[in-house]
């Protein structure tokens, strides 16, 4: 009996982090190629499959809807540009369904090609405030990757830091290592990103970084290729004859290690 006290009276001060559950999540980037619909897929994997949560995926990308053809994440396409104009009586219907479900986590993949009338429609609206009136946790997830694309994507970053600061919207960076670590000079020492101060200077609109590692091998490479090229999920290929066991083994490996990153973001 004793113990059981000890235990409840534990429980009471160390109590279990509870994890969010109703969170809206806008992928977005002005740069294509750098990996935006496969971090749109993590997450609805993420939500859908590795914690089992009611989830509502839907792609909106009008160029390449890669996020709908993963038919297992249950997928809607949207249709919000025309002519190079976002379609607003659309995409409000996209901001009234996420106010009418209040209980489900909404992903949305959004285009390259759109990202700067979408942004133009944030502005015009007023959406980052409407959001931060929500209630409930709203994250705006973009892309940072080395090579050609770094200075592009760094800029994209920080532009919607400035858009959402002083707000409870948050944005989330993914430094997509596909192209390698990347590196910015500080004070003239070559340095990877992740292991400088730059993101201490965005922590009022910081919701968190997630790295997808370089492996430096090319059998996990090749077998997110596989994976993404037959449009299925980590969960669909597990139960495939079309991957071996060590390719399952790297695959779980590769997504693990996102979602352990995750779990500190989405853990409240």
């Amino acid at each position: 009996m004793a113990k059981e006290v000890a235990k409840e009276n534990d429980a009471k001060l160390h109590p279990v982090a509870a994890f969010i559950t109703n969170s809206i999540n806008v992928v977005m980037t002005g740069k294509g190629g750098v990996g935006k619909s496969y971090v749109a897929q993590t997450l609805s994997q993420y939500f859908l499959h590795y914690k089992r949560i009611a989830t509502s995926t839907s792609d909106s990308d009008p160029v390449n809807a890669s996020t709908f053809r993963i038919k297992a994440l249950n997928p809607e396409f949207i249709k919000i540009m025309e002519n190079n104009t976002i379609l607003q009586s659309n995409f409000d219907q996209v901001i009234e369904s996420f106010v009418a479900n209040e209980e489900i986590t909404f992903v949305l993949d959004t285009g390259a090609s759109t990202y700067v009338p979408l942004m133009q429609y944030f502005y015009d609206n007023d959406l980052v405030d409407f959001f931060s009136s929500l209630g409930r946790p709203v994250f705006l997830h973009t892309i940072i990757m080395a090579g050609q694309e770094l200075p592009d994507t760094l800029n994209g970053f920080k532009s919607l830091c400035e858009m959402v600061k002083g707000t409870n919207v948050k944005v989330v960076a993914w430094i997509n290592e596909l192209k390698g670590t990347p590196i910015v000079d500080v004070k003239g020492v070559s340095t990877p990103l992740i292991e400088t101060p730059f993101f201490e200077n965005f922590t009022d609109s910081l919701g968190g970084v997630v790295v997808i590692e370089d492996r430096k091998s090319d059998a996990f490479t090749a077998d997110i290729k596989a994976l993404t090229s037959k449009n299925l999920t980590l969960e669909e290929a597990k139960q495939s004859s079309e991957f071996n066991i060590m390719q399952k083994t790297r695959l779980n490996k590769v997504y693990k290690a996102v979602y352990d990153q995750l779990d500190e973001i989405y853990t409240a």
